[in-house]
């Protein structure tokens, strides 16, 4: 088993004295097996090994106990050991622990700097997900299972004993004398996946002894039919993106399937369970909405929306609707800087313009002697209202966005130059008509940004 290990790690990663590995240690028989061998490796190679040890706090007492006898064989076997304890009243149920685990892990690789993360899943385990798929409704890609690699915000996370049955890990830890955590809680059929090992594949397996490596081979035919589809469907993708953004229209006109294919796709690549009804339930959202001008979005995570309007439809996450707060007085001409990431540059001009920018430009010609100094640079406020660039009245700036199709989740985080409530500038979008300015502008106006930000 450990020159398997080795291998797989080798595939990923460079093992040596610099390196440093977390792997996931509840103390069962699964990590158990895992963190020992890893601990031997180390032994070979010198790199820094650090079990990571979460108590979900489900089971008072007990959960404790399990984590001293943790802590235990770390400090028997000079293994660097990290610990947290979930708060009371932590839902529980599957999906929020394995939510909180991989928090819990990426925190601890960002602590040690890691050049991975491990975790004990098996081919048992492996199977068990495929058949929980099926079983939920699932496409190709969920029949792939479990992957023996995947990535968790910039680290890599490794399975390495993927290959392996819970046989197999039972037989390792017997013949080495190690004595694992025995979860009471694994045993507990509330839970889906405990339902599955213990009644569910029991059963398959008086019809199919051999299930585990049947739908282990179902995964792999999967995963190759799934590298032909994707080399087609990156063709079709190219015609209906612009950059993360769907065409609306182009994607409503593809047949069911390969929107089904692409909403699971979007789901997969965020890390969210896509269920059948939870595709659908997208697909519904897309085609209800696709008149819209300004857009709706859909929740589809405490911080991850959909949004469609009729031209584009794409992912919009919390830090969309994150407001610039700050706001900056300009007396004169000069150069000012904003939230570290926006620079408002004012001068004076003295030439004729043949072209004027595009109002979704960043750059305008105008005149300010009309309305004088000083403004305020800043975003939306209650009251603001402007008179559009051509028209003799004003309007609530709200209308503004409405009448531009600005979307709702954009609206918080448009520059506006200002003379109190009068929007004169709403930068990306266009001008005040009491900016206008003759073959002569006296000023150039312009906003740098420094960091990839959106702001119209």
């Amino acid at each position: 088993m450990k020159e398997t290990i080795k291998s797989i790690l080798e595939k990923y990663v460079k093992i040596s004295c610099e390196s440093t590995f977390i792997v996931g240690f509840s103390g069962g028989w699964d990590s158990m097996c895992l963190l020992d061998i890893m601990n031997k490796l180390s032994q070979e190679y010198g790199f820094l090994l650090v079990a990571a040890h979460l108590n979900h706090n489900w089971r008072g007492k007990e959960s404790e106990a399990e984590k001293e006898r943790c802590l235990a064989f770390c400090e028997e076997n000079d293994i660097t050991f990290i610990s947290d304890t979930l708060a009371e009243g932590t839902k529980a149920s599957e999906l929020v622990a394995r939510e909180m685990r991989y928090d819990f892990f990426k925190r601890c690789a960002e602590e040690f700097e890691a050049d991975a993360i491990l975790t004990a899943h098996t081919k048992s385990d492996n199977a068990e997900t495929i058949l929980y798929r099926i079983i939920k409704g699932t496409g190709l890609n969920g029949l792939e299972g479990i992957k023996e690699v995947r990535d968790l915000g910039g680290f890599k996370v490794i399975r390495p004993i993927l290959n392996f049955s819970r046989k197999d890990i039972e037989e390792y830890c017997i013949k080495h004398e190690l004595y694992p955590n025995n979860d009471s809680s694994n045993s507990n059929t509330k839970y889906a996946r405990n339902n599955i090992r213990h009644n569910i594949m029991p059963a398959i397996k008086v019809i199919n002894p051999n299930i585990e490596n049947a739908l282990i081979t179902l995964a792999d035919i999967a995963s190759g039919n799934n590298k032909v589809i994707n080399e087609l469907m990156q063709n079709i993708e190219n015609q209906i993106t612009i950059g993360d953004k769907w065409l609306t229209q182009n994607f409503l006109i593809l047949n069911s399937a390969i929107k089904q294919h692409f909403v699971y796709k979007l789901l997969l690549k965020n890390d969210i369970e896509a269920s059948f009804s939870k595709i659908q339930e997208l697909l519904n959202f897309i085609a209800d909405n696709q008149k819209s001008k300004t857009g709706k979005t859909l929740s589809i995570t405490s911080d991850l929306w959909l949004f469609v309007s009729h031209k584009y439809t794409y992912l919009v996450h919390s830090d969309n609707y994150k407001k610039i707060e700050e706001e900056i007085k300009i007396d004169e001409p000069g150069i000012y800087t904003l939230n570290n990431k926006y620079k408002l540059i004012i001068e004076k001009n003295n030439k004729e313009i043949d072209k004027y920018p595009k109002a979704v430009s960043n750059k305008a010609y105008v005149n300010l002697s009309g309305t004088g100094f000083p403004f305020t640079l800043r975003t939306r406020r209650n009251g603001d209202i402007i008179q559009p660039f051509g028209m003799q009245g004003k309007m609530k700036l709200k209308k503004y966005f409405i009448n531009k199709n600005i979307p709702e989740h954009d609206r918080d985080k448009i520059l506006l130059l200002c003379k109190d409530k009068e929007v004169l500038w709403v930068i990306g979008s266009g001008i005040s008509e009491k900016l206008r300015a003759d073959s002569i502008p006296e000023y150039q106006i312009k906003l740098e940004i420094t960091e990839n930000e959106r702001t119209g």
